[in-house]
C-alpha cells in the first residue's frame, strides 16, 4: 500500500511539473538519501556503498567518496522519475535529449542478420534505454521481472510504457521466443549484473566474487548472434547519452562472462556516479548467502531469504576460489 502510495504520489507530481521540474525532484530525492543518519535504510544503503566505494578508489578522499554516493542517488532517481517521464517522450521529442555513441556499432551488428544481444548493466537509466532505441525504429525485445509482488499501478508504471513499445519477455517464461526473435535479427537487451542462477558463471567484479547471468554468453554460443554492450547515462534535465560498443570476447564460455565483467568493470571505474552501486552490493550479499547455503538456490527470493546481515558487509569478501566451485556443473 506504501509503495502503491509512492508511485502514485511521484506521478501526480511530474504530470503537474513536467520534465523540467524532473531535475529539481531528482536532486531533493537525492539530497535526502545522501542525508539518511541513524539506523534507517537508506542510512545503511549509504554506508554499505561508501564501503565498497573506499575499497574500489583506494585512492580517493572520504569527501570525494561521498560525492559519487551522492552523484549516484541523483541518478538512481533520475531513473526513477523515468518511470513516468517515459509515457511524456515520443520519436520526435527525444531527438534533442539523446545523444548517440557508436550506434554505428549497432548497425553493423543487426546488418549481420544474425540478431544482437545488447547487454546492458545497472547503470544509468538502463529501463530506458530499450524504450529509447525502440522509439528510434530498433526491433526491441527486453528481459524484465513480472513484479507480481508489486500493486496492478507500480506494475503498470514498470512495464507499461515498454509494452507499448515493444515486446517484453519473462523469465519464467519458454526462453523459445528468444531464438525466434534473434533468428529474425532482432535485438534482445539482457542485464548481465542481475541475479545469475544456478547457471551462472561465477567472476570478480570490483574486487568481489559474483554469480553473474550467463545467458548473453550462452545465447551468443548457440545461435552464432552478435554481442553488444550499451549503456544509457542519466543526464540532467531528462536527457541522456547512450554508448554501443561491440564486444567480442575470445571464448563463449565463463572467460567470455569474465571478459565481459571486466569492460563493465572499467564502465564503472570510469563513470562512478553512473554505475548502481546498489547493485553491486546486493550482488556481493547474494555471493556470501550462497557461500553459507553450500548451494545456488533456483529461486533468487530464497537466498534474500537466508541472508543475514553479515552478508552485507564490504569487508566479508569471500575468496574466489572458495565459491567459484559451488553449483559448478556445466561451462
Amino acid at each position: 500500500m506504501l509503495r502503491n502510495a509512492y508511485y502514485s504520489s511521484f506521478s501526480a507530481l511530474t504530470r503537474i511539473t513536467g520534465l523540467r521540474g524532473s531535475e529539481f525532484i531528482a536532486g531533493a530525492l537525492a539530497r535526502a538519501r545522501s542525508r539518511s543518519g541513524g539506523e534507517s535504510n537508506r542510512a545503511r544503503m549509504n554506508h554499505l556503498c561508501i564501503g565498497h566505494l573506499n575499497r574500489i578508489f583506494p585512492g580517493r578522499s572520504q569527501k570525494d567518496i561521498e560525492m559519487i554516493v551522492k552523484a549516484y542517488w541523483r541518478v538512481y532517481q533520475r531513473a526513477f522519475l523515468g518511470l513516468f517521464n517515459a509515457s511524456r517522450l515520443n520519436p520526435e521529442n527525444i531527438v534533442d535529449r539523446v545523444v548517440w555513441s557508436g550506434r554505428d556499432q549497432l548497425d553493423a551488428a543487426i546488418a549481420e542478420g544474425r540478431g544482437v544481444v545488447l547487454a546492458v548493466p545497472h547503470f544509468g537509466d538502463e529501463r530506458m534505454l530499450h524504450i529509447l532505441l525502440a522509439m528510434s525504429g530498433y526491433p526491441m525485445h527486453v528481459i524484465s521481472s513480472r513484479y507480481l509482488e508489486a500493486s496492478e499501478s507500480v506494475r503498470r508504471a514498470r512495464l507499461g510504457v515498454s509494452m507499448k513499445w515493444h515486446h517484453v519477455g519473462f523469465p519464467d517464461e519458454h526462453p523459445a521466443w528468444i531464438y525466434k526473435a534473434l533468428k529474425r535479427g532482432e535485438v534482445v537487451q539482457i542485464a548481465p549484473t542481475a541475479w545469475g542462477g544456478p547457471r551462472g558463471h561465477w567472476v570478480r567484479s570490483f574486487g568481489v566474487p559474483v554469480l553473474a547471468s550467463s545467458t548473453p554468453i550462452r545465447l551468443a554460443a548457440s545461435t552464432g548472434c552478435a554481442l553488444v554492450i550499451g549503456c544509457n547515462h542519466a543526464l540532467q534535465g531528462v536527457r541522456y547519452r547512450v554508448e554501443l560498443t561491440r564486444f567480442s570476447p575470445a571464448s563463449l564460455d565463463r572467460e567470455g562472462t569474465a571478459d565481459l565483467f571486466e569492460k563493465l568493470q572499467q564502465l564503472g571505474k570510469d563513470h562512478p556516479e553512473q554505475y548502481n552501486w546498489m547493485n553491486l552490493v546486493i550482488r556481493h550479499r547474494e555471493t556470501n548467502t550462497i557461500a553459507r547455503l553450500g548451494r545456488i538456490p533456483s529461486d533468487e527470493q530464497e537466498v534474500e531469504e537466508a541472508a543475514v546481515p553479515e552478508d552485507l558487509l564490504p569487508e566479508n569478501i569471500r575468496d574466489y576460489s572458495e565459491v567459484s566451485v559451488i553449483g559448478r556443473t556445466s561451462s
